[in-house]
């Protein structure tokens, strides 16, 4: 079974003859100086390539821009570039690329032939309703925008919308995404940021416009939040996404929970990757933790998140080896 076909068919609750092997987060900096030191060879930087060295499934993620290159960049991380609808409007030109700015279209079209003979699963990444409003006004300043400016926020959302289904639009024409994410990183370890009522009002309404058109194309819609996103769940679910990662243990997540209670959603993650350097025995266990949910369907195992800097090479190939055992053993015991 090739490694899209494997995909596909498991993301639809189908029979696979194994799970798919993948790391859908690629490595902090850090880990990878690390290895470089350890073996990894100098000479492998793309992603892609360092997934091929470890004998991982393909996969290959676009992110798809909301900026020209001229827009400003923040003063600071977590900082932003504009306070008011005035701001806004003036930036406004340097904002939502046409398609041929925003996508490489030639790497885009080598992965359409990869894809096409099964070799290569593809997925692209938008910001999302939370996430980019956020980086535009800067962490804090967004908080006060769901009170003081609502009128900034709803254009920013819908002018969003609008962008992305333009760009769905010129990638489809080359290559149809397998899947998707939006970046919504608006949970940590104590729940949402926001209240249900907000998401309501200032996310919902953009969520219902674009995830029709995701759909009609046969890509799944998954939702990216770090930190503890069960209360969100069905929020999300309201609107039509389909699926949730990466499903951080340290914030709670619980992959056999989510599985029983939503049993036809679609979720990647959940291996606690603070276990990876802690030796055979707790990486065993980790996956034991996960293997009711992998019998189910529907769910690939993979990192919580990008493997730190505290995991060697070793560890991670020992990592690789346990987690290519399970993916086979959730089929075999399922059988």
């Amino acid at each position: 079974m090739d490694a899209r076909t494997r995909f596909q068919r498991l993301m639809r609750f189908e029979s696979v003859d194994r799970l798919p092997v993948v790391e859908w987060a690629t490595w902090w900096d850090l880990t990878l100086d690390r290895w470089r030191g350890e073996g990894l060879p100098a000479d492998l930087t793309d992603q892609g390539d360092i997934r091929a060295y470890f004998g991982l499934d393909p996969v290959r993620q676009m992110w798809v821009g909301t900026r020209k290159a001229s827009y400003p960049q923040p003063p600071a991380y977590g900082q932003g570039v504009l306070s008011t609808m005035d701001d806004y409007e003036k930036l406004r030109d340097l904002l939502y690329p046409e398609p041929e700015e925003a996508i490489d279209f030639d790497m885009l079209s080598e992965w359409a032939k990869q894809q096409a003979a099964g070799n290569m699963i593809v997925w692209i990444t938008f910001e999302g309703f939370f996430d980019y409003p956020r980086s535009q006004f800067g962490i804090e300043k967004h908080f006060y925008a769901f009170i003081e400016q609502p009128e900034t926020m709803a254009a920013m959302n819908a002018d969003l919308a609008e962008h992305m289904v333009s760009m769905l639009d010129a990638l489809c024409d080359v290559c149809t995404p397998d899947f998707m994410t939006f970046a919504e990183d608006m949970s940590y370890n104590n729940g949402p940021m926001i209240s249900r009522d907000l998401f309501d009002r200032f996310m919902a309404p953009y969520y219902r416009q674009v995830v029709p058109e995701l759909r009609k194309r046969g890509i799944i819609p998954f939702i990216d939040s770090d930190g503890d996103i069960e209360q969100l769940i069905p929020w999300f679910l309201d609107v039509g996404i389909d699926g949730f990662l990466p499903l951080e243990r340290q914030a709670g997540c619980d992959i056999v929970a989510y599985r029983e209670q939503y049993p036809q959603t679609r979720f990647i993650g959940a291996f606690n990757k603070l276990v990876m350097h802690q030796g055979e025995g707790a990486m065993r266990a980790e996956f034991e933790r996960l293997l009711p949910a992998m019998k189910e369907g529907g769910y690939i195992p993979s990192v919580d998140h990008q493997t730190p800097p505290a995991v060697s090479m070793a560890d991670y190939r020992l990592y690789l080896e346990l987690l290519r055992e399970y993916c086979a053993k959730a089929v075999k015991e399922k059988d």
